[in-house]
């Protein structure tokens, strides 16, 4: 592994704490987890991470989720509506926001696990799928730079991921179970650190 499951454990309650507590969801919030945790990643850990969005297949215990658009010739696509974004960094594929499945496809009920795969186990297609925690990523870097530029001309993307950062303690130090953050009105309030507990890792 890459980072150990508690520190990744960490970083997504973090993201997920954040997003909930600005009203964004984070079940369908792939493009926060993805820099915010490359965010992290480079800040604490000093690992070259870099977020990347796509087609993502994976093979969850059995059950097959894909995040793409069928086109008309009958192939699948991760540039238009139905993409998602993960972190690739020193050979290691990793989905903060995979703890986060039980919500994104509640009808699947996928259990919340750690996603961190070394990208050389990639599986060779979205037909390869073969066991459970096989993933196939087919990433889409003009759709995502575009998409990723629009994103972060709102102001309020860069601050979230320095609080993001400036929360996070990693293990085994004490990490605080509230944030108290100012409003744009100036109003103090308290966030309190949510998520899926993991039950292991795919």
């Amino acid at each position: 592994m890459l980072i150990k499951q508690s520190d990744y454990h960490r970083i997504y309650r973090v993201i997920h704490s954040l997003l909930t507590a600005n009203n964004a969801d984070p079940a369908t919030a792939a493009m926060y987890f993805s820099t915010f945790g490359a965010f992290i990643l480079e800040h604490h850990f000093k690992i070259k991470a870099k977020p990347k969005g796509g087609l993502a297949a994976y093979n969850l215990g059995g059950t097959l989720m894909l995040f793409a658009d069928h086109r008309e010739d009958g192939h699948v696509t991760g540039a238009g509506e139905n993409f998602h974004c993960w972190v690739e960094a020193d050979g290691w594929a990793i989905d903060f926001m995979s703890p986060a499945f039980p919500q994104t496809a509640p009808d699947l009920s996928v259990p919340a696990k750690m996603f961190q795969r070394p990208l050389s186990a990639m599986a060779a297609g979205i037909n390869d799928l073969t066991a459970s925690g096989d993933f196939f990523y087919q990433p889409e870097p003009d759709s995502m730079a575009r998409r990723f530029a629009d994103w972060h001309k709102h102001a309020a993307i860069g601050d979230l991921a320095s609080v993001a950062a400036g929360w996070f303690r990693k293990s085994p130090r004490q990490m605080p179970a509230t944030l108290s953050v100012s409003d744009r009105d100036g109003k103090a309030r308290a966030i309190a650190l949510s998520g899926n507990m993991l039950a292991g890792s795919w």
